[in-house]
């Protein structure tokens, strides 16, 4: 006589396959993230043993003096490590400055067009746009000739090269919410400051990262031309001079710390994003 099978107390886990329960859907999510880590540092070894191996340069016909190989970058990095240390201090300080004072320029000019008929935002916000579209060779002589201080001239770039993004996305992201959600707010009689705290603000939250994460780019490389135009320090001016002594090992190292630099800000400012507000994290996503 056969024994008799009870039913699963959960007719679903019967039919489950390992992909579909709680389990096997970790098992895939941690997957993906090994995978999204691994491959690009797979690929990266790949390029770097590549480069190192000169195959780009039997590939192109590129000399050594002039794309040196990664083992001649990573001894630039030991020899020139003070004066390396120095220039970086002298790029990183100015772009800053421009950083937080132009996204904090751009949001406040963001706040300002909100408080304009709807109209006239539109207009302003179409402004922001246009001085966005402005080359960077062509703000930083004229800035050159108003400011004296390398420092200043370096930082006032910056800002005029950043303020427009922030400008542009703050004020697209606070005027972008459901018109349901503030015919809602008017309804039950709230302030102008209630609606902006509430509801826009958050609403501009993943625009607002976003014009924070393409700044980070922007300020780098708006003080790095200011630097080869008119600086006598910094890693622009370590670049151009490199260049010129036939350093160019060192011109390179410099270009990879702007480069992880540049790594950096961005990743830190998407862990701020996604531990801090991950709610705006996944809006943006979708």
């Amino acid at each position: 006589m056969s024994a008799v099978v009870p039913p699963p107390a959960d007719p679903a886990a019967a039919i489950a396959t390992p992909a579909t329960r709680p389990g096997g859907r970790l098992f895939r999510l941690r997957a993906n993230h090994v995978r999204a880590v691994l491959a690009p540092l797979v690929l990266f070894v790949l390029v770097i043993w590549l480069w190192q191996s000169e195959f780009f340069h039997n590939l192109f016909g590129l000399e050594t003096f002039a794309v040196p190989l990664p083992d001649r970058i990573v001894e630039a990095f030991g020899d020139d490590s003070r004066r390396l240390r120095e220039a970086f201090g002298e790029t990183f300080a100015p772009a800053m400055i421009g950083f937080v004072g132009g996204n904090l320029l751009g949001f406040g000019l963001a706040l300002c067009l909100m408080a304009l008929p709807p109209g006239l935002g539109r207009r302003g916000s179409a402004l922001g746009a246009a001085v966005a579209a402005l080359p960077i060779m062509a703000v930083a002589p004229i800035v050159a000739l108003w400011i004296e201080s390398e420092l200043w001239f370096k930082s006032v770039t910056v800002i005029i090269i950043v303020f427009p993004s922030m400008l542009v996305y703050a004020y697209r992201g606070m005027t972008g919410v459901d018109p349901t959600a503030l015919e809602l707010m008017h309804s039950y009689r709230a302030s102008q400051w209630q609606v902006l705290r509430e509801l826009r603000l958050p609403h501009a939250i993943p625009q607002i990262f976003t014009a924070l994460k393409y700044t980070t780019v922007l300020m780098l490389v708006a003080a790095v031309i200011c630097e080869i135009l008119r600086a006598h320090n910094g890693l622009g001016y370590e670049i151009h001079d490199s260049l010129v002594s036939f350093g160019t090992a060192r011109a390179w190292a410099a270009v990879v710390l702007l480069g992880l630099t540049g790594i950096v800000m961005y990743v830190l400012l998407l862990l701020v994003e996604r531990f801090g507000f991950p709610w705006a994290l996944r809006q943006e996503q979708s």
